[in-house]
């Protein structure tokens, strides 16, 4: 895309979170057609909102020659658990539980490539729990529609990857003692089981992301101590109603709580 274009774009989403007016889609000449053209859109964006940064989503179309999509998560959208985050903020009551992983020491920007076993020696894994949301309107086509096909879904992603936000959990520094593959995990609100699994992450293991992004930024940035990084859902997103208390339970990590609060 070109730049303009980029910034046009870019320009929309920044008075959408900044307003809560939502935008109906991107216009034609904005709207990005690759992974590059969503990361350049999430890239000015964060540069027009000038946040500080919590940690990163990294997230994939598992097509070839498309590199990943990834977007900083704003330290205003990361909470602790138990959190009670404010429907004005994301009213979506969309949610997902994830494992997030959180440095405990920087990765800083190099030109040698990070291996898995040094990324793996920064990180701990920990139960988390994302508000998927957009800025998009969602009148006459959901979240899910918009994902479901390849061009809406690259739209989406390019609103740093339907991120509301994120609730970060109990952490485990250990974590390579479990098989993440057939961990089970069971999500519920108010103690009423909204999903089960076992295992059920798309590439059957959530840590490979972690390095694919380590790589990625080590170009830039890098990570830093304390930073969490998100690598997708164990069960998918589900609605669920204000005033509940959601809980994810990761068997051998620990759990993670919110609540949508009016």
């Amino acid at each position: 895309m070109e730049p303009a274009k980029v910034r046009d774009a870019a320009r929309l989403l920044v008075e959408a979170r900044r307003t809560g007016k939502r935008v109906p889609g991107l216009p034609q000449g904005c709207r990005p057609v690759t992974t590059v053209d969503a990361n350049a859109i999430i890239d000015e964006v964060t540069r027009q909102m000038g946040e500080p940064i919590a940690g990163w989503k990294i997230s994939f179309l598992y097509k070839p020659r498309e590199k990943a999509f990834r977007a900083p998560l704003f330290a205003s959208r990361v909470f602790t658990s138990p959190a009670r985050v404010p429907l004005s903020l994301t009213p979506s009551l969309l949610i997902e539980p994830e494992v997030t992983f959180r440095l405990t020491r920087d990765l800083p920007g190099r030109e040698r490539l990070y291996r898995p076993e040094e990324v793996a020696d920064t990180v701990e894994a920990c139960a988390s729990l994302e508000i998927v949301d957009t800025r998009f309107d969602t009148t006459n086509r959901t979240i899910e529609q918009m994902l479901n096909e390849r061009a809406s879904r690259v739209e989406a992603y390019s609103d740093h990857i339907t991120n509301g936000a994120f609730i970060i959990g109990q952490a485990r520094k250990d974590w390579r003692d479990l098989d993440l593959a057939v961990m089970r995990m069971r999500m519920s609100a108010d103690d009423k089981t909204i999903v089960e699994t076992e295992g059920g992450h798309a590439f059957v293991d959530p840590f490979p992301g972690v390095v694919v992004l380590a790589n990625e930024l080590r170009r830039g940035p890098g990570l830093q101590a304390g930073q969490v990084v998100a690598t997708g859902s164990f069960g998918g997103f589900f609605p669920v109603q204000a005033n509940q208390w959601i809980t994810a339970e990761f068997h051998g990590i620990g759990q993670a709580t919110a609540m949508f609060a009016p």
